[in-house]
């Protein structure tokens, strides 16, 4: 099976310029050794290419079958001199914990509810349920990583504060301290999906708060619709406040990359100009 790398999004960090990747698999098809690290530095060279160096690299797990492209994705990010972070929604295979053991690899856990069903719908139905990703925290913390819980995405109405309090006390009692929230798009699909897990008086609620007719999903675009202003703030202030109550910090370094767990110990940086893609081709002859 081949995997197609995708870049998700870029944001900045504490350390400068980061990126958002992940991996889409195709059925059917074959790779041979070193396409994902091929992949991957195609993506960080493209936006490097007369742009500001990326600091950091964040992969996104959403798969159980995640292995055979995780691994070497990490092990590239690094030897490039790049800080490494992966953000799953499954628990990590053996082979990659012990390659996140092994460089120091922050870990986000991706929560959006309690209740799987809610989950699934949020997060795509690969996700594994939240009880199960905070009892797969404890064994990274056995195995000396820094973890951190990437909460949502939340929407208003599914996640009331009564819900947002909920989940972060279990985050806390997963002895997790590091947090990011994510307020999220309201997006066909999801509210799709939210219709199957949650009564209609919940979704209603949830699209009118984007300013949408719950009963219209085809009618939102395409990349979908985000909170007013004072509905986001409402949002935050609430997941602020449950995060105080139970003593989780929210963006400690001033960032969602978690600067503050990284041990800072790599490889030196390494620039990607074009020849850094083909460094492993032999030298042409004279």
């Amino acid at each position: 099976m081949a995997t197609a790398f995708q870049l998700l999004g870029e944001f900045a960090s504490c350390a400068g310029r980061s990126l958002l990747v992940g991996a889409q698999p195709r059925q059917g098809e074959h790779e041979g050794p070193g396409a994902a690290e091929l992949a991957l530095a195609s993506i960080v060279a493209e936006r490097e290419a007369g742009a500001a160096p990326v600091r950091a690299v964040l992969v996104r797990v959403a798969e159980r079958d995640h292995t055979a492209w995780v691994e070497p994705a990490l092990e590239w990010i690094v030897s490039h001199g790049r800080r490494a972070i992966v953000r799953t929604a499954v628990p990590l295979s053996r082979e990659v914990v012990a390659c996140a053991r092994r460089h120091g690899i922050t870990v986000l856990l991706e929560l959006a509810d309690l209740q799987p069903a809610i989950g699934a719908a949020l997060l795509g139905a690969s996700a594994a349920p939240a009880a199960a990703l905070l009892q797969h925290a404890q064994h990274l913390r056995a195995s000396e990583l820094e973890v951190g819980a990437w909460l949502g995405p939340l929407l208003p109405a599914i996640a009331d504060e009564r819900a947002i309090t909920i989940l972060l006390r279990h985050v806390a009692a997963a002895d997790l301290r590091d947090a990011h929230a994510v307020l999220g798009r309201l997006t066909a699909p999801r509210l799709r999906a939210l219709t199957q897990a949650v009564p209609w008086a919940q979704v209603s609620a949830c699209a009118r708060a984007y300013g949408i007719d719950p009963e219209r999903p085809e009618a939102l675009p395409a990349a979908g619709v985000h909170l007013s202003p004072m509905a986001d703030a409402s949002l935050r202030h609430a997941v602020r406040r449950a995060a105080a109550e139970v003593e989780v910090r929210l963006d400690h370094c001033g960032c969602p990359a978690h600067c503050h767990l990284d041990p800072e110990q790599r490889p030196a940086y390494v620039p990607m100009v074009n020849s850094e893609l083909f460094a492993s081709a032999p030298a042409p002859t004279r």
